[in-house]
């Protein structure tokens, strides 16, 4: 009986830990940055000083993650080019149309923008 009861616990446990959590909202909005002088601290500083204050301050945003490029495995299918990835989650469409034209973001957008030399923007819905 005890060891029933330790592999179910253990198959309990195991599948547990196998799922991940969905985001929150079906918009995932990723943006990559690629700065002008990746490895100038002081750009680094004030980038990272603009796109926190958006991201504190953002309304439309559910859930947001400010990042740079892991140190994972080096092999073909991964780009580990880009200096930050920034990514946010919407309810729907209207909120990350809405975040296109809020203040918060236009002002990010004002202050940081001779900071990079390349963006790119990867769109996503949620699969039912």
């Amino acid at each position: 009986m005890k060891k029933i009861i330790l592999i179910l616990v253990i198959a309990m446990s195991s599948t547990a830990f196998s799922q991940a959590e969905p985001l929150e909202g079906p918009l995932v909005h990723t943006v990559l940055f690629w700065l002008n002088e990746p490895d100038n601290a002081s750009d680094r500083a004030d980038f990272e000083k603009a796109i926190k204050e958006l991201m504190a301050t953002n309304p439309q945003a559910i859930k947001s993650h400010l990042g740079r490029p892991a140190s994972t495995e080096q092999r073909d299918v991964v780009d580990n080019s880009y200096t930050y990835l920034y990514m946010m989650t919407f309810a729907n469409a209207e909120d990350e149309a809405a975040y296109q034209i809020d203040p918060t973001h236009l002002k990010f957008a004002e202050s940081a923008n001779h900071l990079w030399k390349k963006v790119v923007v990867y769109d996503s819905s949620a699969i039912d």
